[in-house]
């Protein structure tokens, strides 16, 4: 027998009472009527993640989140979002759905909706795979108020256009595996930049990590439903790799390591949204690279990247490079060792170099670092070149292992004096030995007290290249103590030539500075002058200058022409003179 919902009767009822044939109808009878349903923006692909804007196409005719087209990866499981217009639909009034993918398969064959779901909201319908076939797809779906399919006078239709594109590949381009070494926070492309040192001592905590994040050929994120498995290998001298990969977001060190020898390959793992890969030390010096590579479900490995990281022992060797040869006088500090060098144009006095047997640089020795106490240098003090994240990005002496130091005198060290540093450590094999550097030579000299300009030539010719030179002595006639005088002028120079000419700060090493310049391209003179600044206080204000005469190139050039000219007009008075005697007119 063929049943009647109650929102047809209520229809029929209201219609028949124009015509008087029906006066009563239930008292809890509903009046409205499906009008029409569309295709939700909120369809999902893969199920439980909204179609992007990019994968779907507007259509506000029916509805103002309603879309006309949409596209998915072959194989991939959709949901399709339904929207009724004009009247809910419940799951207590009959109303059945039937989608279809023409020429393919049923979606939902004439089911009970699954949902009570209110005008103009959403409705999901069974969820389907998708054609692995590549290429475009009409899906029908049709709404039945009465549930009954034979009757299509209260039933309404849409369609809609799906469009199945080949499986997007993992990207190698587009994921990123990512290297650092602090906690906290998940590797990005800043801490990527930090060359990864650490000490080769076995212990059960990380010493670094890698965060990998993949996406796929269309930029999206790759995610658990996309059943890519991800790997890692280590090869290279030293160290190895977590056994397991992580799915943490950010790194944490504690615990990921065994304490014993590491394993040089980790348990491949499913990848989720982000994973953590972590190095591990393995009592031996070298360096070490993990390789990053991702599976998908059909066998195809991509190689996403690889991070490297060195492993250093105990110190074994010493290098010192000196920057500043002349120290202060009397007590006075020499040098900048700010441990972020590349942030600072003030030298070190000196540089340290560590490192252990196999020639890997060796880091956190600043403290250990020591001068031989001798008559006229009583210490020095280092700090180790850190990596500018924020300015510069990149180190100013080369990282972890390069120390830079201030070196400071004793109160013996007078002006003219010589001495030499001799940077050394405690031996780590043996308490009652040192580890030394071969000793830097030095001179002493004291604060600045004359200042004077001089040109590397007398003459130039115009446009010539020449160099200035500042000459810095302290007061016994000695070159002064070598560093940055931030006020050793008043300012700039007032100068005819271009290039480099002095500014206010100065930074003299051996008791001067060289500024290249190019002369005038004229003849005359090429004139620098400044005043002296607060560096020497007693002479603030003096004028300090050089000069030196330009010459023409093309002056004795003019001479020759000139002399030429007049021998031309001799030689023609001449001829004429010989011609009239011999009567040719």
């Amino acid at each position: 027998m063929k049943t009647i919902s109650l929102k047809k009767v209520s229809a029929v009822a209201v219609a028949s009472l124009g015509f008087g044939l029906l006066s009563v109808v239930p008292a809890n009878a509903a009046s409205a009527l499906l009008t029409a349903i569309a295709v939700s923006k909120n369809t999902e692909s893969p199920t439980g993640t909204a179609l992007t804007a990019a994968n779907r196409t507007g259509s506000t005719i029916v509805s103002a989140n309603g879309i006309s087209a949409f596209k998915v990866s072959a194989g991939a499981t959709v949901t399709l979002n339904l929207i009724p217009v004009g009247d809910s639909i419940a799951t207590t009034d009959d109303n059945k759905i039937k989608a279809v993918i023409r020429g393919v398969k049923n979606i939902q064959n004439w089911a009970v909706a699954g949902a009570n779901t209110a005008d103009g909201g959403d409705l999901p319908l069974t969820a389907f795979t998708a054609p692995t076939t590549p290429g475009a797809y009409i899906i029908d779906v049709t709404a039945d108020e009465d549930g009954d399919p034979s009757d299509p006078s209260d039933q309404v239709s849409t369609t809609v256009t799906m469009t199945v594109v080949a499986s997007p590949l993992i990207s190698a381009s587009l994921s990123t595996a990512f290297q650092t070494i602090t906690t906290g926070a998940a590797a990005d492309s800043t801490t990527d930049k930090v060359p990864a040192r650490a000490l080769k001592t076995l212990g059960t905590a990380a010493v670094a990590a890698i965060t990998v994040t993949l996406k796929d050929t269309a930029g999206d994120v790759i995610t658990t439903a996309d059943d890519i498995t991800l790997g890692a290998t280590v090869t290279g001298d030293a160290g190895g790799v977590a056994a397991t990969i992580h799915t943490n977001a950010t790194p944490v060190f504690a615990g990921k390591c065994p304490g014993t020898q590491p394993v040089r390959v980790a348990t491949s793992a499913t990848y989720t949204a982000v994973a953590q890969l972590y190095f591990c030390a393995s009592n031996q010096s070298g360096t070490s690279t993990i390789t990053v590579t991702a599976t998908d479900a059909d066998g195809n490995i991509t190689t996403i990247g690889s991070e490297t990281i060195s492993y250093y022992g105990d110190v074994a060797t010493l290098e010192v490079k000196p920057v500043l040869s002349i120290i202060r006088t009397a007590g006075g500090t020499t040098g900048d060792n700010t441990a972020t060098r590349i942030s600072t144009t003030a030298p070190a006095a000196m540089v340290v170099i560590a490192k252990d047997s196999k020639g890997q640089l060796v880091g956190n020795l600043a403290a250990s670092l020591v001068a031989l106490g001798t008559t006229g240098i009583a210490s020095v003090a280092c700090l180790e070149d850190v990596y500018d994240t924020g300015t510069s990005g990149a180190f100013g002496l080369g990282g972890e292992g390069n120390y830079g130091c201030t070196v400071t005198s004793t109160g013996a060290a007078a002006s003219g004096g010589k001495d030499s540093v001799t940077i050394r450590i405690v031996d780590p094999a043996d308490a009652a030995k040192f580890i030394s550097a071969t000793a830097a030579p030095v001179t002493f000299g004291g604060s600045p007290s004359t200042v004077t300009m001089s040109f590397n030539k007398a003459a130039y010719t115009a446009g010539e290249k020449g160099v200035l030179t500042v000459t810095v002595k302290d007061s016994a006639g000695n070159p002064s103590s070598d560093g940055v005088y931030a006020t050793l002028f008043s300012g700039a120079s007032v100068t005819n030539a271009t290039g480099s000419t002095p500014a206010a700060a100065v930074v003299v090493i051996g008791g001067k500075k060289d500024h290249d310049i190019f002369v005038p391209n004229g003849k005359g003179t090429v004139n620098v002058s400044n005043t002296l600044g607060a560096t020497i206080a007693s002479k603030a204000g003096t004028t300090v200058s050089a000069t030196a005469d330009v010459t023409d190139p093309n002056a004795g050039l003019l001479t020759q022409i000139d002399a030429l000219n007049a021998k031309i007009v001799a030689l023609n008075a001449l001829i004429a003179k010989i011609m009239k005697k011999l009567g040719v007119k």
